[in-house]
């Protein structure tokens, strides 16, 4: 196994509330966000000790390897903190973990997104790995950017 981190910041013109609020509940519309997501299913939801919720779901990607198109199914939980931070984990075959953590900060009339990505991959698999999770977290950013702020905004 190998590990590896990516971590991006992107500012959105919205509240700190209204960007948690979008992201925490990414998982219920994550095809309309996330580029490789085809659907996801909600398994459980369970408090955890510190009175948050935890949501386990099954989600199905795709991804092109070249002229191929590939399909999976792994699991994913998250987690709100009591502190407003989102943590996730997603678990895929054979041992990818992808663990996440996402901060929000209040800046100027809008909010500094902060996410950072712990990777765990085989050897093999990791470049794979990395580079589709760098891309479609770019592009899944930019797409939440774009929704938030023209939400405020609305011409």
């Amino acid at each position: 196994m190998t590990a590896t981190t990516f971590a991006q910041d992107i500012f959105i013109a919205a509240s700190p509330a209204a960007v948690r609020e979008e992201l925490a509940h990414l998982m219920t519309n994550v095809s309309e966000l996330h580029p490789l997501v085809v659907w996801s299913w909600l398994v459980k939801a369970e408090i955890a000790p510190d009175g948050s919720k935890i949501e386990y779901y099954q989600v199905r990607d795709r991804m092109k390897l070249g002229p191929f198109t590939i399909s999976f199914t792994y699991k994913v939980d998250m987690n709100v903190t009591p502190t407003g931070h989102l943590h996730s984990n997603a678990y895929q075959a054979p041992g990818i973990h992808l663990y996440n953590q996402t901060w929000f900060e209040a800046e100027n009339n809008g909010t500094r997104v902060r996410e950072h990505i712990d990777i765990t991959a085989p050897g093999w698999l990791m470049k794979t790995t990395y580079d589709g999770a760098v891309s479609s977290h770019k592009e899944m950013f930019a797409k939440l950017k774009e929704k938030l702020e023209k939400a405020q905004n609305p011409v």
